[in-house]
């Protein structure tokens, strides 16, 4: 069974497991003497970039210690991420739709709430590269062959009439190393997220498709085990609440996330203002996401895992404390 792949990857857990809890001693900070004591909590990120910025708003902003909780941020690749969470070495991972790929593969983990509500994924080329069919035969900068960029890489190739199967996806997991290989010409076209897309725009790599007129379907957020879900509520929640916040004060915050978009990225004050208006239309209100949206995301993981049985969106979305804090009283950054 695919979900056996999960559990491969339990072994290689013990390794990172120490590695992490290294990285923790050495460089957690030790709450204040007085203090309330922080609890600690590892999320996994697959690189670093736009569609996390919330967990670094929440970092930044103080969030995350507002609610007691002391993060620590992990860039892991998301199969071994979710093998951490299912073995309770890693809390979360904010790769959803490799949470969703997982739980549709029979993986016990859960999507809890959604940072996007569009995929800001950009598909740029070279410039001799002039439509979507100049690409048979060429290759493509991804994440991973399965991950969602590829998703979206292989939609827009069948919406040109191009058969993916013409195509080599070139695996690299950072989005910079997928624009240096544009630059390089190591490759003919490369996914990339923001703030990335406005600096391969700046210099010259056009884009030929965008996710959001390809894909209906949620984007990064918080996926946990269902282990977790029932023994740590409070945990969940407060995280949660955390990244609810952090979404809130994107929105009303220009200046201040801006600011952080810079500061994260290196980017000049341009760059930066053009990053966040394209990411705030694309911000979910609340956390959640469309019934139709959640079934599109599962159909592609469905069908890129070859899974013919229906897969229920309650196994793959659990947005009953994410309900509960909804229905509290109004959240204030």
């Amino acid at each position: 069974m695919r979900v056996r792949k999960f559990r491969r990857c339990r072994s290689r857990m013990a390794v990172i497991g120490v590695s992490l809890t290294v990285a923790m001693l050495t460089l957690a900070p030790i709450a204040a003497t007085g203090q309330p004591s922080l609890q600690k909590v590892r999320v996994a990120s697959p690189t670093k970039g736009i569609p996390f910025f919330p967990m670094y708003v929440a970092r930044d902003f103080g969030f995350f210690r507002g609610e007691e909780l002391l993060v620590e941020e992990i860039v892991m690749g998301l199969d071994v991420a979710i093998a951490g969470v299912l073995a309770g070495e890693l809390g979360y991972v904010t790769g959803t739709g490799s949470a969703t790929r997982a739980a549709v593969a029979g993986a016990p983990v859960k999507a809890v709430m959604f940072a996007f509500e569009k995929v800001l994924f950009t598909l740029h080329v070279l410039p001799s590269i002039k439509s979507i069919t100049d690409l048979r035969g060429r290759r493509v900068a991804v994440n991973r062959p399965v991950t969602t960029d590829a998703v979206f890489a292989r939609a827009a190739l069948e919406r040109g009439g191009v058969d993916p199967a013409t195509v080599t996806f070139s695996s690299m997991v950072a989005t910079s190393t997928r624009l240096a290989a544009l630059k390089s010409h190591a490759v003919e076209a490369a996914v990339l997220t923001p703030p990335f897309d406005a600096v391969g725009i700046k210099e010259g790599y056009r884009v030929l498709a965008r996710a959001a007129d390809v894909l209906d379907m949620p984007w990064t957020g918080l996926a946990t085990s269902t282990r977790r879900l029932a023994e740590k509520p409070g945990e969940v929640k407060a995280m949660i609440r955390a990244m609810l916040k952090s979404l809130q004060f994107i929105r009303q915050n220009r200046d201040g996330s801006i600011a952080l978009i810079r500061k994260e990225f290196q980017l000049d004050e341009s760059l930066a203002a053009h990053v966040y208006d394209q990411m705030v239309p694309a911000l979910t209100t609340d956390g959640t996401a469309s019934i139709a949206a959640i079934e599109n995301d599962i159909a592609l993981a469905r069908r890129s895992l070859k899974v013919t049985k229906p897969v229920e969106i309650s196994q793959v979305v659990d947005f009953s404390l994410l309900n509960e804090i909804r229905l509290a009283p109004v959240l204030k950054p």
